[in-house]
């Protein structure tokens, strides 16, 4: 929350089967780029892991943030293309290093 009491961001994720699934993750336009995007991910790695977690899986929009979850290290492993029309939807998993 920022000073004014107002949500800035945040992430929700399920651990089942030795896998986290990211379900929604976001943070304001003003508060990206700073870092904060970064460390939420860590945090819910480091707790997935912590329950046993081994796998990341994710999905996005190419129009999201497919180049930020890669340079977090996670892979496309599936696309539907045209989905909406003119982009794609991506699937994305990560292997999480104990």
């Amino acid at each position: 929350m920022d000073s004014k009491k107002q949500w800035v961001g945040g992430i929700s994720a399920e651990v089942y089967w030795d896998w986290v699934e990211i379900n929604d993750f976001w943070l304001k336009e003003n508060y990206r780029g700073k870092g904060l995007g970064g460390h939420l991910l860590d945090v819910v790695e480091t707790k997935a892991k912590e329950k046993g977690a081994k796998k990341a899986l994710l999905s996005t929009f190419e129009f999201q943030a497919r180049k930020f979850y890669e340079i977090h290290q996670y892979k496309v492993v599936g696309e539907i293309k045209d989905y909406p029309p003119g982009s794609s939807y991506y699937t994305m998993v990560k292997e999480l290093k104990h």
